[in-house]
């Protein structure tokens, strides 16, 4: 069983999240780049994440204005690759980090200089062969932080990390007898059977479609409690995603070294129609 110590920590490193669907829809290709064409299927999806991943270090570039200010940021970086395989419903969100402007203008600007140097890197995305799902060629939706974090004042603090980077996963109350290998595996079915179990198609809704995808990334803090919710798809949909996440109780936190560590994840929530 874990040890069980307190420290606080926060701040969003580099991570890869892939919006798969959660309740078990059969994800069969991953949109290909041409470099992984002739990777085995079953081996397709991580040879996108380390892909796209060298893509980001290749094609990093700190904003001169925001080095010069020794500025930092957090960019959520949304977009498609959508049927032709192209790069589709391109934006990203910028977050500061460790700075405060009085003006709102400064403080847009300045975010969006992180934005456009995120929206740059994706844009020299290639054309890649594209993803299907339940047999059908289909967009795929991804949700990418990049950190802009300058080197001489990276620490070991305030740092966020993705969920299958970190030695131990967040566990639910009550949960015993499970190794740490096991921990992160547990954690994504226990949030999958929580969303099955709450979830309900708004009925009001007047969106045609039977079939709606939501994404819900979360940050189960050091302390184990999720304070930080951030959701992605059509909006009542997403207000009824994050009321289901706002329910799940307060957690152990995530652990590295025995140290508590906030921990983030991307929930991808599916909101099926009944006929």
């Amino acid at each position: 069983m874990r040890k069980k110590l307190i420290i606080f920590s926060f701040i969003v490193l580099f991570q890869f999240t892939f919006s798969q669907e959660s309740q078990l829809v059969e994800v069969e290709e991953f949109p290909v780049f041409p470099i992984c064409s002739l990777v085995p299927l079953s081996m397709q999806n991580i040879c996108f994440e380390e892909t796209i991943s060298e893509h980001i270090d290749n094609n990093f570039v700190y904003p001169k204005a925001a080095f010069e200010l020794e500025l930092q940021a957090v960019v959520k970086v949304f977009f498609e690759i959508d049927i032709n395989g192209k790069v589709d419903k391109l934006f990203a969100k910028a977050s500061l980090v460790g700075v405060k402007f009085d003006e709102q203008e400064a403080l847009l600007k300045a975010n969006q200089i992180f934005e456009q140097a995120s929206i740059d890197i994706i844009n020299k995305l290639p054309l890649m062969k594209p993803g299907k799902v339940n047999g059908e060629i289909a967009p795929f939706p991804f949700q990418i932080p990049i950190t802009y974090r300058l080197p001489r004042l990276s620490d070991n603090s305030n740092q966020v990390y993705p969920i299958d980077s970190v030695e131990w996963a967040p566990l639910f109350p009550e949960t015993n007898d499970i190794s740490s290998d096991e921990s992160k595996s547990y954690f994504k079915k226990r949030i999958e059977d929580h969303v099955k179990r709450y979830l309900r198609f708004p009925r009001k809704s007047k969106n045609i479609n039977d079939l709606v995808m939501v994404f819900v990334e979360i940050v189960v803090e050091n302390d184990g409690n999720i304070y930080e919710i951030t959701s992605f798809g059509p909006d009542e949909f997403r207000k009824e995603a994050e009321r289901v996440v706002k329910k799940i109780p307060p957690l152990e936190p995530g652990l590295n070294n025995n140290y508590p560590v906030a921990v983030s994840y991307t929930i991808p929530v599916k909101f099926k129609r009944k006929k």
